[in-house]
Order: C-alpha cells, then structure tokens, then sequence
C-alpha cells in the first residue's frame, strides 16, 4: 500500500510540474506576442514628439545664411500654455507643467530664437524653453502679424520657437505659408504645436500635441 502511494504521488509530482511549465510557457509566448503589438503602436502623440519629429528637427539646419534666408527654416508655434482669469493672468499650475513638458521636448532642437507676445502667459509659456536652451525671449506684436510673418521668413534664424494665442498662433501659421487646419478651441485647446518646415521653397506642416 505504501509502495502504490508513494508512486501516485511522485505522478502527481511530476504531472503537475510539466502543468507549471507549460503554464509558463504559453504566458511567455503571449507576453512576448504583447510586446510586439505594444513596440509597433505609439503609446500617445507625446512620444511621437519627442522621438520622432522634434529629434529630426536639427537636420534642418545649415551654418549658411544665405541658404537659410532663402530655404532652410523650422518654426515651431504654440499657443500659450493653461492660463488663470483676471486682466493679463499669469500660468496655472496644469500651465506651468505644460511649459516645462515643451521645454524638454524642444531642448535637443538648435533654437536660435524665441518669440512671444508681452503678456505673461506668453512670456510664462516660453521661459522654461529660453532658460533651458539660453536664448533670450523676443517680443513681437500680436497686431501686426503680417510685417512679423514677413521678419521671420526673412530672418538668419535656422529655428524659431514662437509662442502665442488661440486666434493668432493658426493666423501666422498662414500666413508663413503652412496649413492651420481647423480653429484652436480658446477655451479647452492648449497642447497643439505645429512645425512648420521651409525647405527648397516648399512649405511643410506637422500639427501634433503635447
């Protein structure tokens, strides 16, 4: 009797060991099966900022300025970051994290220039990326969008960060040429970038989020 025991349960023991591997095995194909749906989708627009179009940004460069001026430039507009209420208001906090979130996806790009309007959550927006990068913040008037698109076209500065408004950020990003899709919601809508590319005469937009 002891015998015939002893031998079921070494079975037992041995049935339930190869039950444990193959367990683990088929959990190690389907995590592995996971892995490669994961690696072949982007986790959000955020990763695709940073790792794709905002690294690729310093190929459009040159030290030439003649072929800057005539057609090599990036510029990169946003539209201020969540603002408080009142007269002239400052960031949020949500605003304040955004600002610093565009800092370090813009800190591997060659700025060589920064531009926001006189209001402080423009001025506030665009800090953390001036700070970072150690180019000082240019005011521009948000009335004379024109004459403005017309200086920065015209400009040495290979790539322009510019920082504005609901209304007038998609306006310049007409009239520099690109594509400004539909309206920025004023009161929802803080996290649209576009990049704007001049290359050879052609003009290219990428609108993302961030």
């Amino acid at each position: 009797m002891d015998t015939n025991y002893k031998k079921q349960m070494q079975r037992r023991y041995v049935t339930g060991l190869l039950m444990t591997f193959g367990l683990l095995a088929v959990l190690s194909v389907m995590m592995f099966s996971s892995g490669l749906i994961a690696a072949e989708k982007p986790n959000s627009s955020n990763q695709t900022l940073n790792n794709h179009s905002i690294n690729n940004l310093s190929e459009n460069h040159s030290t030439d300025n003649q072929s800057v001026n005539n057609q090599n430039k990036t510029f990169i507009l946003v539209r201020h970051a969540e603002k408080q209420t009142g007269k002239d208001p400052i960031l949020t906090q949500d605003g304040t994290q955004r600002a610093n979130r565009l800092a370090n996806m813009l800190s591997s790009v060659p700025l060589t220039a920064i531009y926001s309007t006189n209001y402080q959550r423009t001025q506030l927006t665009a800090l953390p990326t001036s700070e970072l990068v150690a180019v000082n913040i240019t005011d521009y008037n948000p009335s004379q969008l024109s004459s403005f698109a017309e200086k920065l076209k015209s400009s040495p500065h290979s790539h322009s960060l510019i920082v504005g408004h609901s209304n007038t950020t998609p306006e310049l990003v007409s009239l520099l040429g690109g594509d400004a899709g539909t309206e920025i919601n004023e009161k929802s809508e803080f996290g649209r970038v576009y990049i704007l590319t001049s290359k050879d005469g052609d003009m290219s937009t990428l609108v993302l989020h961030y």
